[in-house]
């Protein structure tokens, strides 16, 4: 199984987060975006699913398209 784009930006993003730990709120911030990355790099339409179903869905959909057409390129 190969490993998506999305899901390496996630590792990567975790992995530097934890080597330089210069602030708990950021690093707590950012090592959500990073498991948010490598879970919707794993499974992207059960992910989208999910936070359209939270309240403000459309604006998560149209996130997540455009973070999409910025990481494809």
């Amino acid at each position: 199984m190969a490993i998506s784009i999305r899901t390496k930006l996630g590792i990567i993003l975790a992995v530097g987060v934890l080597a330089g730990l210069s602030s708990a709120l950021l690093s707590l911030l950012l090592l959500a975006v990073a498991g948010l990355l490598i879970v919707w790099g794993q499974n992207p339409q059960a992910t989208e699913a999910f936070f359209e179903s939270l309240p403000f869905g459309d604006y998560s959909s149209k996130a997540f398209s455009r973070l999409s057409a910025i990481l494809s390129q």
